[in-house]
């Protein structure tokens, strides 16, 4: 039948309207069924329910995961400046135990979603629920999944202890320790997350986007404060959430339930609705910086001439020949006659340092004749620890009680791990005992207590029993400097603070 050509205009502009009407209203709908890409509501599974974390099943698929092991470098070895720095951050961290820091810090391991949220609405000025955003909900109930799962390849391949297991030092939530020496350190997950979730938040309120990422790095740092993670597992993990929200991108369902999520979010702001937390007291916490080691432990020592370094040094060998396992004198095992071993404020190492030059400048050490006249070892279960021991003299005594009192207005009683020095190779300082050995020195092991001497090496004590029975041949020989060291595990003089030339 042929239409006439008045009719056929009209048929083609009802088409037209029809389909325009079609597209706009498709637009401006906000259901799920005129929005195929976005989620549905209500039908994604939980993702690991056995965990209660109230997660959603990703947006991405295992293939589309992005591959830590291939993205990160190792985590630093034992014996590199990078695993030296962890070290380092990990002690500075020890000072805020107990303080409002540490308590958020705490907190910040809940990775229950509803926590995690509402560890947001601070940062993003609003109160979110699920009821008054269920898309951004969505979003972040799912991105949390990709986010978690990102790190995982990393933390298979690299199976890193974590900080505790190595300085034994405590932990800021205790009852995660069976499941986070599992769980391996690098890199982290929480920052992963929690990065990650700064970044959506700072695209869905750009103008708090300054507060929210603050927030996220915060999330991650809190992560060392309860000696849960590495420095440098932090790190990593940021880049994994980064680099995750990137990836989701290219999710057209994220851009979708995104754009719910924007409109939502308008309406929020609309009516006003306010943080439940209190933003003030965490303003206050997250002030708080992470404060240099407030207290040192010292060794304050001679160090002796050649006579004595090449009969130390003979020892040394000798022992070394019947236990391979002992150390040999170097650097972290410098021949010395310690004099006093305290804790002194870290502010006041300059005065320390002053005092004790003070009280050395007023006699002629160098010409001392000190005598040395027996071997002594300290048993430690099977072996011991071997010194040569020299005779105790009333002007070393003097000395020894001069710079106590020059010292002891800078002093304090106690102190922690924080306050030794430490290797990448021995990050933790053993033994326990060690803390409260340094803390009494003064009060038991000087003045007529004091048992002058100078460390040679290990052995087995069935070897030092003989080597003792030997006739010893005396000898006499004089100070050379002064110095005073941070001390280091097992008591050693580890790392030099300070020297004096005595022979000048």
């Amino acid at each position: 039948m042929k239409i006439p050509p008045s009719k056929a205009r009209t048929i083609h502009w009802l088409l037209v309207f029809t389909l325009l009407l079609s597209l706009l209203t498709g637009c401006a709908s906000t259901s799920d069924v005129s929005h195929p890409t976005r989620t549905q509501l209500g039908t994604i599974p939980a993702s690991h329910p056995e965990r209660g974390l109230g997660s959603l099943q990703g947006y991405l698929d295992k293939q589309a995961v992005l591959d830590s092991v291939a993205l990160l470098p190792p985590p630093p070895p034992s014996n590199s400046a990078a695993f030296a720095h962890d070290g380092e951050v990990a002690r500075s961290t020890f000072a805020m135990r107990g303080t409002p820091r540490f308590e958020l810090a705490v907190a910040d391991y809940d990775l229950k979603i509803p926590s995690l949220v509402n560890t947001f609405s601070c940062a993003i000025n609003a109160q979110i629920t699920e009821a008054n955003a269920p898309y951004l909900y969505t979003v972040l109930r799912r991105s949390s999944s990709d986010l978690g799962a990102s790190t995982g390849a990393a933390k298979e391949y690299y199976n890193r202890l974590r900080p505790f297991q190595l300085n034994h030092e405590p932990i800021g939530v205790p009852e995660a320790r069976a499941f986070l020496e599992k769980n391996h350190s690098y890199p982290s997950g929480h920052t992963a997350i929690g990065w990650g979730f700064a970044l959506i938040l700072s695209e869905i309120a750009p103008d708090r986007a300054n507060e929210l990422l603050a927030r996220g790095r915060a999330f991650g740092e809190s992560r060392t404060i309860v000696n849960h993670h590495w420095y440098s597992d932090v790190v990593w993990g940021r880049f994994m959430g980064a680099g995750t929200v990137a990836r989701l991108h290219g999710d057209p369902t994220f851009r979708a339930d995104m754009d719910a999520a924007r409109v939502e979010f308008a309406a929020i702001r609309a009516q006003g609705l306010a943080p439940a937390r209190d933003c003030k007291a965490e303003a206050a916490a997250l002030a708080q910086v992470t404060p240099a080691n407030e207290v040192t432990a010292i060794d304050i020592l001679l160090e002796p001439d050649a006579t004595m370094l090449q009969h130390a040094a003979a020892v040394n060998a000798r022992l070394l020949k019947a236990y391979p396992k002992g150390f040999a004198l170097d650097a972290l095992h410098t021949p010395h006659i310690t004099l006093i071993q305290r804790y002194v404020r870290t502010a006041d190492l300059d005065k320390v340092y002053a005092a004790t030059g003070s009280v050395l400048s007023h006699k002629n050490i160098a010409d001392w004749k000190l005598k040395a006249f027996k071997y002594y070892y300290l048993p430690d279960k099977d072996s011991g620890v071997a010194g040569i021991v020299i005779k105790p003299t009333a002007e070393l005594l003097k000395l020894q009680q001069e710079l106590i009192d020059a010292v002891a207005p800078y002093g304090v009683d106690t102190g922690t791990a924080a306050a030794f020095a430490t290797t990448p190779e021995s990050p933790a300082v053993e033994p326990p005992a060690l803390f409260d050995y340094v803390a009494t020195f003064v009060s038991k092991y000087t003045g007529e207590h004091f048992n002058p001497h100078v460390t040679v090496g290990v052995a087995p004590q069935d070897y030092l029993k003989g080597m003792l029975a030997e006739p010893f041949k005396a000898f006499t020989f004089s100070p050379a400097s002064a110095s005073i060291y941070q001390l280091g595990s097992y008591g050693t003089a580890m790392k030099k603070l300070n020297a004096w030339d005595l022979t000048h």
